[in-house]
Order: C-alpha cells, then sequence, then structure tokens
C-alpha cells in the first residue's frame, strides 16, 4: 500500500505560524505533525508516500530530507496552483511515478497532514478490505460539528448536510432514518478509486474537494464508515487555539 499526506494548505486561521511557516509543520511534543502522519502509515504498512506541497513548499521538502523515511517520499508540487483535495489526487493519479506503479486493488491511505489521531490505522485498513469499498472514511457520530456526512444503516454514504445553513446533499435526500457522523480527515480506497476521481475530474484539472466527489457519487460509489472501535485521540490542528490543545495532549 502507499500513503498520501495533504500537506499544502495556506492555514489561514493558524497564523501568525502560517506567515512563515506551512501549517504542516506546526510542531506536537517537537514533531512536525507531517512527521507524524508519515510514520503513521508507514506504521500502518506503507511502502511509500506522496506529499503535496504549496504554501512554503522548500520547508516541507527541507523537513522530509531531515527524516530518515526520506527516500520513501514523493513530492506532488502544487506550487503553482493550490488543487484542494479532490485535485490533489486527480494530479497525483495523472502525474505521480509511485501512484503509476500502484495496482488497481492495492490500498491508498490518504491524510490531511494537520490532523493528529492515534487509532491504529491498520484497523481501518484491514475494514476496507473486508468491506471491498470505494473508499472508507473516518468519521465520528458523537462529535459537534455543522457540517456531516449521512450514513445508511449499513454504514453506505447516502449524503451530507450543513445544518447551519440548512443543505443538504444530494437535493432531495430524505434524511430520515439515516445517521450523521463528522468526517475526520483520514481515508482508505484503492488506487482504482483514485484513478476514478481523475478521470472524472476537468482537463485543465482545476481545484475541487474530496467531500464534493464523495456527495456526487455517493449513490454509484460504495462509501464506507469507520470509526475506531477503541477509544482514540483525534485533533484538528487549523487555529492556534486547537493546536495548543493537540500540543497538550501529545
Amino acid at each position: 500500500m502507499i500513503g498520501i499526506i495533504f500537506a499544502a494548505g495556506i492555514g489561514t486561521r493558524l497564523k501568525p505560524f502560517t506567515d512563515r511557516h506551512p501549517k504542516a509543520l506546526a510542531p506536537l511534543g517537537g514533531v512536525p505533525a507531517l512527521v507524524r502522519v508519515a510514520r503513521k502509515l508507514i506504521d500502518a504498512g506503507a511502502r511509500g508516500l506522496i506529499v503535496n506541497v504549496h504554501h512554503f513548499p522548500g520547508q516541507i521538502r527541507e523537513c522530509i530530507a531531515a527524516q530518515p523515511f526520506a527516500h520513501m517520499v514523493e513530492i506532488s508540487d502544487e506550487s503553482q496552483l493550490l488543487l484542494d483535495t479532490g485535485g490533489a489526487l486527480a494530479k497525483i493519479a495523472r502525474e505521480s511515478r509511485l501512484f503509476s506503479l500502484t495496482d488497481d486493488n492495492e490500498q491508498v491511505m490518504v491524510h490531511n497532514a494537520d490532523i493528529c489521531t492515534d487509532f491504529d490505522m491498520a484497523d481501518m485498513c484491514r475494514a476496507q478490505a473486508s468491506a471491498a469499498s470505494d473508499a472508507t472514511i473516518l468519521v465520528d457520530p458523537r462529535r459537534e460539528s455543522t457540517r456531516h456526512f449521512l450514513f445508511g444503516s449499513e454504514g453506505r454514504l447516502c449524503g451530507w448536510e450543513n445544518t447551519a445553513k440548512g443543505i443538504t446533499r444530494p437535493d432531495g435526500l430524505d434524511t430520515a432514518g439515516l445517521t450523521a457522523a463528522a468526517f475526520g480527515g483520514v481515508h482508505v480506497m484503492p488506487a482504482s478509486t483514485v484513478r476514478r476521481i481523475a478521470a472524472t475530474a476537468p482537463a485543465p484539472l482545476g481545484p475541487f474537494s474530496i467531500t464534493d466527489w464523495y456527495i456526487d457519487h455517493c449513490r454509484s460509489e460504495h462509501i464506507a464508515a469507520f470509526t475506531p472501535a477503541h477509544p482514540y485521540r483525534w485533533h484538528d490542528i487549523g487555529t492556534p487555539e486547537k493546536l495548543a490543545a493537540a500540543q497538550a495532549c501529545f
């Protein structure tokens, strides 16, 4: 299997740190968030990693070059245009040498660099393989959020809602009996799904969200929920307050 780490974000909400650094290098226990995620994916069995970059890309390259796993990492450079999560996957599918060497059935672990969590990634990989899903995504039905994925009784994605704005997608979705759960920024999918994402993306490639792709294709793709069976820590380090909470925890 391989891992993809989304590390290109500008981190507007994390100023002033992101005025001089990429959000992915925010420190947690003296270790950059990006390095923590990379170690997590390698421990779960990744034979190689792809990291996308945009904001202060040189700092991320320097950080990776100093790591013992540097030889395992390929950079997907979005310096000219930030492609968002869906566009990032499409670019990787179209241009990455490491990805070109993956079989359609090989698992791809996808992890936001600004998410710090300690659940067992191998459990999630086993869940995806067992369900033979087109993608399995980390969700938490207990975490408070105004934006939720909506799942049927068998844990298959049916739609999405923004309760603050009163928006439900797809249009006309009957939400009765569906379970709402907040997205955790971690995915596992076969390489074939990444290739379909690229195939449906526009040319020339522009930015789009993987969340939107999931919602738009949830009736034809099997997108499965995954919630760890055991207690785990989860932090989004996107603001100074959230970063401080994660630093205190880790």
